[in-house]
């Protein structure tokens, strides 16, 4: 109990300073040498944390790796504090809570070698197994690509990232956020107004007016809200809908998109089918961070409905 009533105290120690014959230059050197090793060994764990947090979402990291990262971070922090206390020591002679700082380093220490030895064997195989698994999920990528490109005869594009969703037009687009009804009707409002003056089709107006309403109640209905873009060219609309919602799963891709009636959020499960119905050209890009819906439709049609509408309700195999 004495150890801890007198942990800070310094009754009974001399400054290191005063033991020996240091000189003021001496004793700069060693506490400011202290001092710098003590900010770099803050330092360094605090980069390491912050980058972590900023690269969470796309960052992943195998069990073993997190575990060592976090065993680095105590031990170097741990280390840094004891170049403190040898700073310390020349003023202030704290020699017990010096010494308390010094054992939990060396059960940092330990902990952390001994810990290696079976972290480390883990650790290295991690990234061949997370390449395994990206390897797994780019084939598995191209195959549902291949499986909706061609039940689709070429109209549903599946994106793996947004280098390959279409290039918007240099106009500027109208903007819609949609989180309810009202919304709706003005994305309507602005489709029909940048259709009509491209001169399009009154049955194509309407076709495409009810794809992005489907595409926009999709989106908020998985999403809670979205962003409506739309831009008009001479000959072509482009619209994107944009969400931040959880996605699609992969392996629920094809059941999601081709089998008319299919919902996982209570509607009638019809939009998906409207949509690759109606329009020329559909881009999607879906993750973890939200879903990207490209529409694009073209003044002048340029072939007939999809060959599965008239398949109503017959079942997807999902990959």
């Amino acid at each position: 109990m004495e150890f801890w009533r007198n942990l800070f105290s310094d009754r009974g120690f001399m400054p290191r300073r005063v033991c020996g014959t240091w000189d003021d230059s001496l004793v700069a050197l060693h506490v400011v040498s202290d001092a710098l090793i003590w900010l770099s060994y803050l330092w360094i764990p605090l980069v390491m944390l912050w980058s972590y947090r900023a690269n969470r979402k796309t960052l992943r990291l195998h069990k073993p790796t997190l575990m060592i990262f976090a065993l680095y971070v105590i031990f170097i922090t741990a280390c840094g504090w004891t170049h403190f206390f040898d700073a310390l020591m020349f003023y202030n002679p704290a020699y017990r809570v010096n010494g308390l700082v010094r054992a939990l380093t060396a059960v940092a220490s330990v902990g952390t070698a001994v810990s290696l030895v079976r972290l480390m064997p883990l650790a290295v195989t991690a990234p061949v197994t997370i390449l395994t698994q990206q390897a797994a999920l780019h084939q598995q990528h191209r195959w549902l690509r291949d499986i909706l490109d061609s039940a689709t005869d070429g109209r549903l594009h599946l994106c793996r990232d947004r280098s390959e969703l279409p290039t918007p037009p240099d106009a500027e687009p109208a903007t819609i956020e949609v989180a309810e009804a009202g919304a709706l009707r003005q994305v309507r409002r602005s489709v029909e107004g940048l259709a009509r003056a491209a001169e399009f089709p009154t049955p194509r107006i309407h076709d495409l007016i009810s794809a992005v309403h489907e595409a926009a109640m999709n989106a908020c209905a998985h999403a809670g809200e979205a962003q409506v873009r739309c831009y008009g060219t001479e000959n072509t609309l482009q619209i994107w809908v944009e969400d931040a919602g959880p996605g699609i799963p992969l392996d629920r891709l094809p059941i999601s998109t081709l089998k008319q009636g299919y919902s996982t959020a209570g509607s009638a499960g019809q939009g998906w089918y409207m949509i690759l119905t109606f329009v020329d050209a559909v881009f999607l890009l879906t993750g973890p961070e939200g879903t990207t819906v490209v529409l694009e439709m073209r003044r002048a049609a340029g072939r007939e409905a999809l060959p599965f509408s008239a398949a109503v309700g017959g079942d997807v195999a999902a990959v």
